[in-house]
């Protein structure tokens, strides 16, 4: 174990929230709040090497786990993150506080981060500017340890050990938050390449085949989405610019022409009565909210790879920020 480095003896985020299960809006919140317990902001810089969402999720244990990609450098270029995170100050009294501390905000100072949701824990690498002096001193003035470059700390449940070992001269962290408070071990160098080809997205889903399935917690146009791609090896969701706004866009690869032509027949049926409900109830799709989102999809097979599009109006920003 290593030595105790000094270090500021309180923090307002003793006890902070990590909050995974959120709407999608919310996960700038949600990785930042992850983050909170090890970040702070540092002097070294993302682009002194060049660490792409293949190499990223190339360090990640081989599972069935969804995987979440977001660069947050390119959607603040855009001007789209803030119009997706919502008015600076909703987030958690415990961010807020941790902002106020230390001046480390995700609006500002996160360049990218991707997710692994497993069973139990969730393993992140995250890009940005980190000061791994400063994490061992934020984990030993919490009650944490390190042992080498591994620390962690314990976050708002026992059951929520944040463990990390900082990279690439504190330009990147492998943290995870588990049970284990070692789990940020099973982040390797990135050594094996990744189950799946990332896209260029700034934001993107891995769907494993295992995980295309609905689910009762899911707003039920979602639910009914997922389930209509069940029988595809996997799914990959990205988000990109289109003319009028932005687009959804799926690939399903399937194992046959047959199985692809089936799930893109599926999923047209489920938005066509998707829009009968809605008709049924005197509505129509709003491009302002989900159901203009999810009336709007269109959908073909092409081979083997079931292929759809949603179009995703400027105007539904504002509609998924958080209040």
């Amino acid at each position: 174990m290593s030595a105790r480095p000094p270090g500021p003896r309180h923090s307002p985020l003793s006890r902070c929230n990590l909050p995974f299960v959120r709407p999608v809006q919310r996960i700038g919140a949600a990785v930042a709040a992850i983050v909170l317990p090890a970040c702070v902001a540092g002097g070294v810089w993302w682009f002194a090497f060049r660490m792409t969402p293949a190499r990223m999720a190339a360090m990640l244990p081989r599972s069935d786990a969804p995987v979440l990609y977001l660069d947050f450098a390119a959607l603040r270029a855009a001007g789209v993150l803030d119009a997706l995170a919502g008015t600076a100050g909703v987030e958690e009294p415990e961010y807020r506080k941790f902002v106020e501390t230390t001046a480390f905000d995700y609006r500002k100072d996160l360049d990218a981060a991707l997710l692994a949701f497993r069973p139990g824990d969730t393993l992140l690498v995250v890009k940005g500017s980190f000061d791994p002096g400063r994490l061992a001193a934020y984990a030993w003035s919490n009650g944490g340890r390190c042992a080498g470059e591994l620390c962690s700390v314990q976050g708002s449940a026992p059951e929520r050990q944040v463990s990390w070992i900082p990279m690439r001269r504190g330009a990147l962290l492998a943290m995870a938050v588990s049970p284990d408070p070692m789990a940020a071990a099973l982040l390797n160098t990135g050594s094996a390449p990744p189950a799946f080809t990332p896209p260029s997205s700034a934001v993107w889903l891995y769907l494993p085949g295992p995980q295309l399935r609905g689910g009762a917690a899911l707003p039920p146009g979602l639910s009914a989405m997922l389930s209509s791609l069940e029988g595809a090896e996997r799914a990959l969701l990205s988000a990109g610019v289109a003319q009028d706004g932005f687009e959804i866009l799926l690939e399903a690869p399937c194992a046959d022409n047959g199985k692809a032509a089936e799930i893109a027949a599926r999923l047209t049926r489920t938005t066509e009565m998707f829009v009968k409900l809605l008709a049924r109830d005197g509505k129509k799709p709003d491009p302002a909210d989900l159901s203009g989102l999810l009336a709007g999809g269109v959908f073909e097979a092409r081979g083997a790879v079931a292929r759809g599009r949603w179009p995703l109006s400027r105007a539904f920003l504002p509609a998924i920020a958080p209040r």
